[in-house]
């Protein structure tokens, strides 16, 4: 049976958020010099869309991403996965939902040792 691309065995798109965050905010450092990544994030992605991020230099782009995948812990706000909760949960517990469940294709892959 096709999937959502229209290839055997590939997975169906389900309803439901792919991504969500509520209230995420990031914040280096503390004090008169602290930096405001994040300011209060509310977004929610459904399943089977594409979205492109885009943003001056500096935005919190990258922020963004990051505590959305897990790689990063917001400040404040919580973050959900397909419906899980992440915001919470153990560096162990990310690195198995990463491994099991996201991909990621990093800009700057060149730049690795």
């Amino acid at each position: 049976m096709p999937g959502a691309d229209g290839l055997p065995g590939a997975p169906a798109a389900t309803p439901g958020l792919a991504v969500e965050l509520r209230g995420v905010r990031r914040q280096y450092g503390r004090g008169a010099g602290a930096v405001h990544a994040l300011a209060g994030i509310d977004l929610a992605l459904p399943r089977g869309t594409f979205t492109a991020v885009m943003g001056p230099s500096g935005s919190g782009k990258s922020t963004f991403l990051q505590c959305a995948a897990g790689l990063d812990r917001p400040s404040a706000g919580s973050v959900r996965l397909g419906g899980t909760e992440i915001t919470g949960m153990s560096e162990n517990e990310l690195t198995e939902l990463r491994r099991s469940r996201l991909g990621f294709v990093f800009q700057a892959f060149n730049l690795l040792p």
